[in-house]
């Protein structure tokens, strides 16, 4: 997760622990802290890549947007499905999110019933690409 929030990443723990949903959460802060996470640079050297990104647009030292174009143009990254989770409101951030490969986007709090939704599309996508025969 990446959030600047802290009450805003605690909602979110819950919401996802009182879904069944939650294996562990880790979170950074701002954009710069994100894609040093994601590229593994030192301090995060040691992280696994993430299954799932939520991303705030909001963020100190950075956009969350510079972080999904970032995401969304490495090819180690591109696959990493990424929720945009954000108090906007505006139709053109989520627009440009959306152009710009975002995979879901969500205003906070987090509503698990989409959030669910959404994580069965996804592993239905997984399944049916493992599934092609080439």
């Amino acid at each position: 997760m990446v959030e600047d929030n802290e009450a805003d990443i605690l909602i979110t723990q819950e919401i996802l622990n009182y879904g069944g949903i939650l294996n562990s959460l880790n979170s950074v802060s701002t954009a710069e802290e994100a894609i040093l996470y994601l590229n593994k640079t030192t301090p995060f050297q040691w992280v696994k890549k993430p299954d799932l990104i939520l991303l705030d647009i909001n963020l100190p030292r950075g956009s969350g947007f510079g972080v999904l174009l970032e995401a969304k143009s490495n090819l180690a990254l591109m696959d990493i499905p990424i929720i945009i989770l954000t108090s906007s409101t505006c139709q053109y951030d989520k627009e440009f999110a959306m152009k710009n490969n975002a995979d879901f986007y969500m205003e906070k709090p987090l509503e698990i019933a989409l959030f669910k939704k959404f994580l069965e599309e996804n592993e239905s996508k997984k399944n049916s690409m493992h599934d092609t025969k080439f």
